[in-house]
């Protein structure tokens, strides 16, 4: 090696031309944090795209909110380990880093892997959703469009490829048009869902109208929900309606005070979310009744809307689950790009993915072949039946993954501060046995759903058993790397 050639993380050669171009520091405020992980969670997306699969799949009909309920808890003690790990570690590649480090590099690369496909994989349904949507606005709103035209496949493949294409583009030009394009969107969907759901509530009690149901406190038991195999799979469709606020922590490069924010911002964001999830669920019930919920499927929020005010409030949710649909495919680029560029500045993944542009100090062409590969999705779920059929499982079981990876972060957590379980009850509590929980109810979630999911859970063995050869190819390719070898690390101080 040329001995002035600049080495990155583990040793890794920077690529030429790119040794001072890094990620913008000091960019993001807590607030900023916390826009991109509550926007990434997406709640208007998220309750168009999986309250009522709840209902049909787990079969937990009024009990829905206690499955939200019951999913939060778990996630929640994960997003501590997140928090923790943070403050040790602010690497942009975030969980898989930590495990890297925590268990062994294999364990964390494989992490890493399942992260990344995980993004790529929404980001083919989340663009599908926005340009139905898009259509379904233009038409209801605009007559613009025939109806013909939202419903053809083709239509809109082209629509979710323009918004595809804007949201790569304004993640490419830098993360603080980003986050500003975040905050525009977090209020108009954060307006709407919880002046609607309020709004909805009122209208129930006070005119009480037809098919229309009264609150009751049971709604939100989880020790009312009976059958594990029922519940697993809620949990496992709860913890997609919760994945997302990790993003805050693979943009802790780019966040000020980067060892605290992006782990505060990903807990502030936990909290308002199950407000927001809770507040919706139990009013939509209360309108709509789980039968029409489930009848109604994707479209749940436009009769929701439709059933509260009129047809107004109908095309005001269409155009807000538009703008979170949009604004998840935007935060979900963010960390596969962050991840992809923190595998290749360790010298573990192709290198193209470390370069970062000298102007925008962003990922730029890691960012591009994330969109390109969620692009190509896009095109064959539109082409070909059967590829349309692969995708729906895998998006269907999502959650699976996202509950794999959180699991192994939880327990990457209490294995890395187990030598500080002397130093106070908040410290076990809150760094062990916490996040050591939450890790092994999220891992047997998991297990439990692939188990009893047969063939439907094929996609997600696939995108694990995938990762075996790609890592043994990386490993070939670059078996003298640091991060090969790098030593295991126990936490013995509070920093």
């Amino acid at each position: 090696m040329d001995e002035s050639e600049v080495l990155g993380p583990f040793g890794a050669p920077v690529p030429e031309g790119e040794e001072a171009a890094q990620l913008r520091a000091d960019e993001l405020s807590l607030f900023d944090a916390t826009a991109v992980a509550v926007s990434s969670v997406a709640p208007a997306y998220t309750l168009a795209s999986t309250v009522a699969s709840i209902l049909v799949i787990a079969g937990v009909g009024l009990r829905s909110p206690a499955v939200l309920i019951l999913s939060f808890i778990p996630v929640l003690l994960v997003a501590h380990a997140y928090f923790h790990l943070n403050r040790y570690d602010p690497n942009c590649g975030a969980s898989y880093s930590w495990l890297s480090q925590i268990f062994h590099p294999t364990i964390g690369w494989l992490n890493g892997w399942i992260q990344i496909w995980t993004s790529v994989l929404f980001c083919v349904s989340a663009p599908l959703l926005a340009g139905s949507y898009t259509l379904e606005f233009a038409h209801t709103a605009l007559g613009l469009v025939s109806r013909s035209t939202v419903n053809s496949a083709s239509a809109v493949a082209v629509a979710a490829t323009f918004w595809l294409i804007l949201v790569t583009a304004i993640c490419v030009y830098g993360i603080r048009w980003t986050t500003n394009a975040q905050w525009v969107m977090v209020i108009i969907e954060y307006v709407v869902v919880i002046g609607f759901s309020v709004g909805g509530i009122i209208k129930v009690a006070l005119h009480h109208p037809l098919h229309s149901q009264s609150f009751s406190w049971s709604w939100l038991n989880p020790l009312a929900l009976h059958g594990w195999s029922a519940v697993a799979q809620g949990l496992a469709l709860g913890v997609f309606f919760f994945w997302g606020w990790d993003t805050a922590l693979n943009l802790n490069e780019e966040s000020k005070d980067a060892s605290r924010t992006p782990g505060r911002a990903a807990l502030l964001s936990m909290w308002l979310l199950l407000l927001v999830f809770v507040l919706n669920v139990v009013a939509a019930q209360m309108l709509l009744g789980p039968r029409a919920i489930a009848g109604h499927g994707e479209n749940m929020l436009f009769f929701f809307g439709q059933q509260f005010a009129g047809s107004w409030a109908s095309y005001v949710m269409v155009f807000a689950v538009l703008t979170s649909t949009v604004a998840t495919t935007q935060t979900t680029l963010l960390p596969a790009a962050r991840i992809t560029y923190s595998m290749a500045r360790d010298g573990v993944f192709p290198k193209l993915f470390a370069a970062i542009h000298g102007r925008y100090r962003t990922p730029a062409l890691g960012t591009l072949v994330v969109a390109i590969a969620s692009l190509t999705g896009i095109t064959l779920t539109t082409l070909s039946s059967s590829s349309a059929n692969v995708f729906n499982n895998l998006i269907s079981n999502m959650g699976v993954l996202v509950a794999l990876y959180y699991g192994m972060t939880g327990l990457a957590c209490a294995w890395a501060f187990r030598r500080m379980w002397r130093r106070g009850v908040r410290v076990v509590a809150m760094m062990i046995l916490g996040p050591l929980l939450g890790g092994l109810v999220l891992l047997y979630v998991a297990y439990q759903v692939m188990v009893s999911g047969g063939m439907s859970a094929l996609p997600d063995v696939l995108v694990i058993v995938t990762g075996i050869p790609a890592m043994v190819w990386a490993w070939s390719r670059s078996r003298t790397a640091a991060f090969w070898h790098q030593p295991r690390i126990a936490h013995t101080r509070i920093d």
